[in-house]
């Protein structure tokens, strides 16, 4: 079954350092298979059997946004239910009405989990650290990230990702107002690009 996830991934800083704690708990845990790429979920995992409409959708919704989504990063959380370890996420409230704009517009047609229909209000924004876990594991990772130093970055997201089956399909540049391919999406020279503004907000160029 194709699977899709729509995302933002953590870049600069930021990502540096949630990968940093991630690798920590990877080496003192023997996670090898629970950690996941630094991101923040906006939707999905999901399904649906028409991609042509969820790629217009996402690209309607994506285009519609007139100012750049904020976000902070803080401290850390759990859902015991699912035995998550999580990095919170503190978003403004131009992300929280776009991811909720997300959810009403593909609800209808994708299989949508209860919480990607949460309220904007509701919704706990999270990048993930460790997921999958047994309960003892789960039990010392919460307890260890809980003495850790906060990630404190201010940071902006640059792009929604859409993707299939862990694959990006695309992406959307909130900085120049159009959809990447995935080459775009993963050119070095893009990357660039974007590594220069986030180091420019980083020393408060940029607001």
């Amino acid at each position: 079954m194709t699977r899709y996830l729509i995302d933002i991934r953590l870049m600069g800083p930021v990502k540096q350092q949630v990968s940093d704690l991630s690798n920590r708990l990877k080496e003192r845990f023997r996670l090898e298979n629970y950690l996941v790429v630094p991101h923040i979920t906006l939707a999905g995992p999901f399904s649906t059997d028409n991609e042509e409409r969820l790629l217009a959708d996402f690209t309607r919704i994506c285009s519609g946004i007139r100012k750049i989504p904020k976000y902070e990063v803080g401290g850390y959380g759990v859902f015991d239910d699912t035995r998550v370890v999580y990095v919170t996420i503190t978003p403004d409230e131009t992300l929280k009405q776009f991811r909720y704009a997300l959810s009403q517009a593909l609800s209808p047609y994708c299989s949508l989990r209860d919480y990607d229909l949460e309220p904007a209000e509701e919704f706990r924004f999270h990048a993930t650290l460790a997921m999958k876990l047994d309960w003892l594991t789960y039990q010392r990772v919460r307890w260890y990230v809980k003495k850790q130093e906060a990630v404190t970055f201010r940071h902006h997201p640059i792009r929604a990702t859409l993707l299939r089956n862990s694959r990006i399909l695309c992406e959307y540049d909130f900085l120049q107002e159009r959809m990447l391919t995935r080459a775009q999406a993963l050119s070095k020279a893009t990357r660039k690009r974007d590594l220069d503004i986030l180091k420019a907000w980083a020393d408060g160029d940029r607001e």
